[in-house]
């Protein structure tokens, strides 16, 4: 049984090795995009099947490397990723090149970590369920402190949080100290606290982020940054062009023919350096008179005084436009706490203090779920959202889920308009019109469910240049109203692009794909699979970075994880496919696709995505770490928790919905708790099938230990890759039947490695002398 200490390391390097992750996702999603983060997290993962191998080969010296230097290499390997990572334009090198050398970077820091735990492993076998208890245990807490702390440290010094957990790691792996070794533990605490006090203070001057070609490159076009405030959610930059600002940030949405020098400054409020809202200077109501001019001002002219929902307002503009003409009250719903905390403290004064107006008020919650809480209808509900041009018209964002533009949405919102009220939606509007085409159809659909007979009478669409405007009625248009939107389009030179009394144009072609929905919401995959199948159609950027990931995930993991094991694993089991490895891969499947599901349910409870990440991770993996503490005192080894798995994610298929559909008005907290429970519970069986199959391949030949970590751990890169290519086609629900499948066919595996006879020559542990 390993001391306690170790136990302690095992659980430090693996808290290190999840918050990493958590830091490089932030980091790639904040200048590279979510798909490229994507791509670079995957390759971190694969780390975790390497290390297997580093285990078994390096292991076999006659004086290994210490478990001390393995973490103290893993802290040092944290911070070299960080400083490369950062000073890395690639803008310059390009975007290939920074991928590769973040894909590269990724791979060390994870790789000592599963080196660490896998020695650990194949030193003590028969204590692998409390050994994996520690690891599971770890990365819960390395993702719960990643969501906690962001917000107050900044992504920067989540690296050096990280890199200060692996030097305390060192600690506890090292020998029982002696005085000058006392020295050398109180000097090293010390500089894993300066570390992180350094990062977190001048993180942003010593390692700035730099945008990729997707995103914003305001510093490089003459602008500068006011404040930078990393979130769970998403980074915020506030960029100032001159000393007041300039009106350029809210050009797109103005008549043209407005007078420039009437147009009051503004700032550019940054979300994870692409979508853009702006934070108009208003020192006193007539500065806002260029909101008149604003296509935003549509919906009014059909809808005067309203009650007004303003889902995402950000910057402000949504509800300064309410304001302005005339709105009896403005509920704001802003899901990021950054943007709320500067709205309402460093810019209030800026922004006319519009945040802390008497007809406002503020919520901090995410929409869906605020809009299926509440009870109130509403006259006016305002979305207005700007994407990342860029991103969006490569297809880059195919792989990313939105909420917000589902089907089931589109009915949540209409649902609690009042009787005659209006729903604005404004996207992009290039051409081809696909974004606005599709957002359209969503409509159409949301509208249908609602039981409206005549859906398309119920939508006209106004546009000016890159934009468009969706107004969704709670009845049909009559002539009254149209005539309203046409006059108020020709006065500011915008156009009626769809009127519901003469329909025509895109928004009447029949369409391949389907709407997005609450278990399949990629409203960003705007290309159906089989258009690229069959040659009508090229393969989606955000495709592509799928199958690259894949390509790259199958070749890494083949190459430096199976195969340098193959040869020893084989020898051991006597056979060509070695003992455990049909459960191993079977469980790494079916543990990612289950994480995947129940982190898609718990957002739509929670609201909050980076909350359901932290609490789901957190629950899952503490459950599992329960699951393996308990799995020595379970009889048949993995079968029955395999069995007992499959059977407790058909339950949740089943059952969660129902728990969160009776709790869904519930507050907070008692989500939390129900979605910590629900988590928890799917976890326990989970955690306890793994170190079963460690621990029975380990008491009959101790080099399976490194065979099955090694297929495990790739099997969860490969099925990361797989199962998000699996949700974007038959969407959530058919990935956890697929979940319930895997985990059916590692019970019936269990029986080959079962009837596996324990070799004579089997190899002896490691030393336990290598720390």
């Amino acid at each position: 049984m390993p001391r306690l200490p170790q136990l302690c390391g095992v659980l430090l390097v693996s808290a290190a090795g999840l918050l990493f992750q958590f830091a490089q996702t932030r980091l790639f999603s904040a200048t590279l995009g979510y798909h490229l983060s994507f791509l670079v997290v995957s390759g971190a993962l694969m780390g975790v099947a390497i290390g297997a191998t580093a285990a078994a080969v390096l292991d076999r010296a006659h004086r290994p490397i210490g478990t001390t230097k393995l973490a103290i290499a893993a802290s040092f390997s944290v911070l070299a990723a960080l400083v490369v990572e950062t000073q890395i334009d690639p803008l310059v090198v390009g975007t290939f090149a920074t991928t590769a050398i973040a894909y590269l970077l990724g791979v060390p820091p994870v790789l000592l970590a599963s080196w660490i735990i896998v020695r650990s492993l194949r030193q003590a076998p028969a204590a692998s369920g409390t050994i994996y208890a520690f690891d599971l245990a770890g990365a819960a807490i390395g993702g719960l402190v990643g969501y906690l702390s962001i917000g107050s440290l900044g992504d920067q010094a989540l690296y050096g949080l990280a890199s200060a957990l692996c030097l305390v790691a060192a600690i506890a792996f090292a020998p029982p100290p002696t005085f000058r070794l006392g020295l050398r533990r109180v000097a090293t605490i010390a500089a894993a606290i300066s570390l992180v006090m350094i990062l977190t203070l001048w993180g942003e001057l010593l390692a700035p982020p730099r945008p990729g070609p997707l995103k914003s490159n305001d510093l490089a076009d003459g602008m500068t940054r006011d404040i930078a405030r990393w979130d769970p959610l998403a980074r915020v930059d506030v960029m100032r062009r001159g000393s007041d600002g300039s009106p350029e940030h809210y050009a797109f949405l103005i008549d043209g023919s407005y007078p420039a020098d009437a147009r009051p400054a503004s700032l550019a409020m940054e979300l994870d350096l692409g979508a853009l809202t702006p934070i108009i200077e208003t020192s006193s109501p007539s500065d806002l008179a260029v909101l008149d001019a604003s296509i935003l001002g549509a919906p009014y002219e059909i809808t005067p005084r309203p009650n007004v929902l303003v889902i995402g307002p950000g910057g402000g503009i949504d509800v300064m436009t309410a304001l302005r003409h005339g709105a009896q009250s403005v509920t704001a719903v802003e899901v990021n706490r950054a943007v709320v905390d500067l709205m309402r403290g460093r810019y209030a004064e800026y922004s006319g203090e519009v945040y802390f107006d008497p007809r406002v008020h503020l919520v901090e919650d995410e929409a869906r779920s605020f809009v299926r809480r509440s009870a109130d209808h509403y006259d006016l509900v305002v979305m207005t959202v700007v994407d990342s041009f860029a991103a969006l018209s490569s297809g880059a964002y195919a792989l990313t889920e939105s909420y917000l533009y589902t089907e089931q949405a589109m009915a949540d919102y209409l649902d609690h308009l009042a009787s005659g009220g209006t729903l604005a939606v404004g996207r992009w509007y290039r051409d081809p019109p696909t974004e606005i085409v599709r957002t359209f159809r969503i409509a159409v659909a949301g509208l249908t469910a609602l039981g409206k007979s005549d859906p398309q009478s119920h939508i006209a669409v106004l546009r000016y240049r890159n934009f468009g405007l969706l107004l969704i009625g709670d009845r049909a248009y009559g002539a009254a109203d149209v005539e309203r939107l046409r006059d108020f389009a020709a006065r500011h030179g915008f156009e009626l692009a769809y009127d519901p009394l003469h329909p025509g144009g895109p928004f009447t072609s029949s369409a391949e794909e389907s709407p997005a929905t609450d278990d399949r919401p990629f409203f960003f995959d705007t290309v159906p699979l089989s258009a690229v199948l069959s040659g009508r159609a090229d393969l989606p950027y955000g495709y592509g970075i799928l199958f690259s990931a894949l390509l790259l995930a199958l070749a890494l993991g083949i190459g430096f994880a199976v195969l340098p094991l193959y040869a020893e694993a084989r020898q051991a089991g006597r056979r060509r496919v070695p003992p455990g490895t049909l459960t191993s891969i079977a469980i790494g499947l079916g543990f990612i696709a289950t994480e995947l599901v129940l982190l898609q349910r718990l957002t739509m409870y929670l609201g909050q995505p980076s909350l359901a990440l932290a609490v789901g991770i957190a629950a899952l993996l503490g459950g599992a770490a329960c699951g393996s503490a308990v799995s020595s005192r379970v009889r048949g080894g993995a079968r029955l928790p395999a069995i007992l798995s499959a059977i407790g994610l058909l339950l949740t298929l089943a059952l969660l919905p129902m728990v969160t559909d009776a709790t869904l008005a519930a507050p907070l907290a008692i989500r939390v708790a129900v979605a910590l429970g629900a988590a928890g519970l799917v976890g326990l069986p989970l955690g306890s099938v793994f170190p079963n199959v460690v621990s029975e391949v380990g008491a009959k030949d101790v080099r399976l230990v490194n065979w099955v970590w090694a297929v495990n751990g790739t099997a969860s890169v490969v099925g990361a890759i797989l199962a998000a290519a699996l949700a974007l086609a038959v969407g959530f629900t058919g990935l956890g039947v697929a979940a319930v499948i895997c985990y059916g066919l590692a019970a019936l595996s269990t029986a080959d490695f079962r009837r596996f006879q324990v070799r004579d020559d089997a190899l002896a542990e490691v030393p336990a002398s290598t720390g």
